[in-house]
């Protein structure tokens, strides 16, 4: 009974990033057969890990060593590079057998990261039956989402070179990039460095966390399939992972308990969720706000998924009391979206002191990103002919109160000084209303 809550645990782990697959990839879903393909592979596959290890690691004496430099080296070559590797092999499988079904960028990504979750699945069974069902909470929040920041960036080299032309020393930079994350990983959290360990640990974690949206924001952003209409709902994404977490964590804390006792549950949980959510609270919201912009590619640098905003907005996730603030796309920029191509209603905010006549009808016509922020171009009518107009650019409000009681954003009216090297010059605020012009 025991080894079946484990295989369960560990599924509904890998399952629940599975599924969120599913839902960030807006603009062509995936056949289910090719998924459960490329899991059972990512299960399986990984046992040839064994052998490498029995007659080639151990005959060359390649192992862990109390030796700080040796251990690293071990952690990254040995273990980081060998299991990218071997995480691979799914996705070259699937690319033979199933020309068809990887036939975007974030196709690579995806297929990639499930052959991880088949791997990780495997190996939280392999752990929880030699330490303890315990270490599937802390492994469910860091380990499992690790082999796919891990694998994305072995992948990403890949997807530079086929679809943005760049040289091909950029497919060994990142299969590199991905050994050294996985490394750093494995040797914080296995060489004895106590409290700095796990320190270091977490924010190590923060950076790949940010690496790993913006590897999924830029391959989203490259689809051929790409519709402005399409965007990602925020809060269907945090709320299938926080539903998904709880009652694994909570599955866990009972098997925990049945099985070894109520006081090693409690105390586990008391020390890992006491670090552990707030990691749980930036994966789960970072990794669901996402800026999707036709044929804008970030660069994947070091960065924290937080930062310091001086005047928070009222929908920002916060962290450290209001200090941080987590990053990505606001509650008006995917409201915005969801106005492209549809006849809005720009209202001045200040009707006694406006640049503009009055009320206006016009429409938004394209997304820009302009130094990694998104602006809007908006058509003004003049008139009701709707035959005089005036281009404008509009950015959606971030600081304070940034839309109406019924949900309408506030964004900058905006427009280009040609004269001053087509320097941004504000106007006023406005309200944009969609509504559906009479016939």
């Amino acid at each position: 009974m025991e080894l079946f809550f484990i295989i369960l645990i560990s599924f509904l782990i890998s399952f629940t990033w599975i599924y969120y697959f599913k839902i960030i990839d807006l603009f062509e879903q995936e056949k289910t057969l090719h998924i459960v393909v490329t899991f059972i592979l990512g299960t399986i596959i990984p046992f040839i890990i064994y052998p490498i290890h029995d007659y080639v690691f151990t005959p060359l004496g390649i192992s862990d060593s109390e030796n700080p430099l040796y251990s690293f080296l071990y952690y990254t070559l040995g273990v980081g590079l060998l299991e990218e590797v071997i995480k691979c092999i799914p996705l070259i499988i699937i690319l033979f057998i199933f020309q068809k079904a990887v036939n975007e960028p974030l196709d690579y990504v995806r297929y990639i990261c499930i052959s991880a979750l088949g791997f990780a699945f495997g190996e939280n069974i392999e752990y929880a039956l030699g330490y303890g069902e315990y270490v599937l909470l802390g492994r469910s929040i860091l380990s499992v989402p690790g082999h796919m920041f891990f694998s994305a960036l072995f992948i990403y080299g890949l997807i530079e070179y086929k679809y943005h032309r760049q040289n091909v020393l950029h497919v060994f930079k990142y299969v590199f990039l991905a050994a050294l994350a996985h490394g750093i990983y494995d040797f914080l959290l296995g060489f004895e460095l106590a409290i700095l360990g796990v320190f270091l640990n977490i924010l190590f974690f923060f950076l790949l966390i940010s690496a790993f949206v913006t590897i999924l924001n830029n391959n989203i952003n490259h689809s051929p399939f790409y519709s402005p209409k399409k965007i990602i709902d925020q809060e269907k994404v945090r709320k299938h992972l926080v539903w998904f977490y709880i009652p694994v964590l909570l599955l866990i804390l009972v098997v925990t308990a049945s099985f070894k006792g109520t006081d090693t549950a409690l105390s586990v949980y008391l020390t890992l969720m006491f670090w552990k959510s707030t990691i749980l609270y930036v994966l789960i919201v970072r990794l669901s706000r996402f800026n999707i912009i036709p044929l804008v590619k970030r660069k994947v640098k070091i960065e924290f998924p937080f930062h310091y905003k001086k005047q928070p907005d009222r929908d920002d996730f916060n962290l450290f009391f209001g200090i941080l603030t987590v990053k990505g796309e606001s509650h008006n920029e995917a409201r915005l979206a969801l106005m492209y191509q549809e006849d809005i209603r720009v209202v001045p905010l200040n009707s006694n002191k406006t640049h503009l006549t009055g009320n206006s009808d016009g429409i938004i016509e394209q997304k820009i990103s302009v130094n990694e922020s998104s602006i809007y171009i908006l058509k003004l009518y003049l008139d009701n002919s709707k035959v005089n107009f005036r281009h404008y650019l509009v950015r959606p409000k971030t600081i304070g109160i940034s839309y109406t009681e019924q949900g309408d954003p506030i964004v900058s009216l905006n427009s280009l000084d040609v004269k001053n090297n087509n320097k941004l010059v504000f106007h006023e605020w406005v309200i944009l209303k969609q509504y559906k012009s009479k016939s």
